[in-house]
């Protein structure tokens, strides 16, 4: 192998390819980067057994070559050289990184037993814009399980519908739906997605208008970004049959200024995030909702004007949750439903249902 790009494009692209890599592996292997050199451009490969990441980069290639190298050292060298061209080089068993003035002989390990990178067919994808699939993740993901007893709702469900994609995460005390429209119709398909995987997709591609591809089965799920590509196996189970659970009329309804709502919460939870209970009461009488929180250190109370239509309704949540949903939505106002002190709440905007959250209450003494 001997190649020559540019440093500062492949610390870009092996930063990315070494998220998928291991910390600490039983298989030392998957604690590396795989270079693999041919056809003017380099291709970095990063895999714990789960997710696996590809990136190339433009190259010259000057001999081809394939070898795997400690992730967490070439990182940190490419961070550490000057900004220039880089040489990439085999001498006997070793690799040698050459960059201005600095020269790195690294031992390397032979590529042939790491993972595979599948190969998608494209009839099983779909178009999303980058920042769509980020805005999706963003408003699911936080809804996802951290407890291992129910594996499956650790992940999030992708569920396609003739002309629609749904994102879905539960946890036992809150649901969230994100919903996005197709340009044309696709075959029904439900999987279920570790959310580790698409926290980090959120966290790779780009914000923007990027076209990005979406290809599932029933064992991968790939996304196709430029240069990019990210595969992560799909969880196995049946997903919790969320329709079921979603009410399907209210009591009570409130629409309501979503920052301002915000921001009375976040005050309010300052002084409940002081007690056992991490509690906000809502107190909703005609045109008013009084926000009120208590612990040993004190107590707080915020009021803020919303149209209620319906009965008045005195409810409790963690306060957590409730500031978990809202910091997601970018909407100026938001619709709150309710049926008793003790039912689901229902969030979801004053137009359209790209996204829809349902959060538990707490019962309390008061209510």
């Amino acid at each position: 192998m001997r190649i020559i790009c540019d440093k500062n494009e492949l610390q870009k692209y092996a930063n990315i390819a070494a998220k998928a890599v291991a910390l600490k592996s039983p298989v030392y292997l998957l604690e590396g980067i795989r270079i693999k050199a041919e056809n003017h451009r380099v291709t970095l490969y990063g895999s714990d057994g789960t997710m696996s990441i590809k990136c190339t980069v433009e190259a010259n290639v000057i001999e081809e070559g394939d070898v795997v190298i400690p992730a967490r050292l070439f990182c940190d060298l490419l961070t550490k050289f000057d900004d220039c061209d880089i040489s990439i080089s085999i001498d006997g068993n070793n690799i040698v990184l050459e960059c201005g003035h600095s020269k790195t002989t690294l031992c390397y390990m032979n590529s042939e037993q790491y993972p595979a990178f599948p190969v998608f067919n494209a009839a099983d994808g779909l178009t999303l814009y980058s920042k769509q699939l980020i805005s999706m993740i963003d408003q699911t993901v936080f809804a996802t399980s951290v407890s291992e007893e129910k594996p499956i709702l650790t992940g999030l469900l992708f569920e396609i519908e003739n002309s629609c994609f749904k994102m879905v995460a539960l946890d036992g005390f809150r649901l969230a739906i994100r919903k996005e429209r197709l340009g044309s119709e696709k075959v029904a398909k439900e999987i279920v997605v570790p959310s580790k995987s698409m926290r980090e997709v959120a966290r790779i591609i780009p914000d923007d208008e990027t076209a990005i591809r979406i290809y599932t089965n029933d064992h991968i799920v790939g996304i196709v970004c430029d240069h990019i590509e990210i595969a992560t196996r799909v969880l196995q189970g049946d997903f919790v049959k969320y329709k079921s659970i979603l009410p399907t009329d209210f009591m009570s309804r409130v629409i309501v200024n979503r920052q301002r709502f915000f921001n009375c919460i976040e005050r309010a939870g300052i002084l409940a995030r002081q007690s056992k209970t991490n509690l906000v009461n809502l107190a909703i009488e005609g045109g008013l909702m009084t926000i009120t929180s208590d612990s040993e250190v004190g107590k707080a109370r915020e009021e803020i004007d919303i149209q209620l239509t319906g009965k008045n309704i005195n409810i409790a949540f963690n306060v957590k949750y409730l500031l978990d949903v809202i910091k997601v939505i970018f909407d100026d106002e938001i619709v709150m439903d309710f049926n008793t002190n003790i039912s689901p709440c229902v969030i979801h905007p004053v137009s359209g249902d790209s996204y829809l959250y349902l959060v538990l209450p707490v019962k309390t003494s008061s209510n």
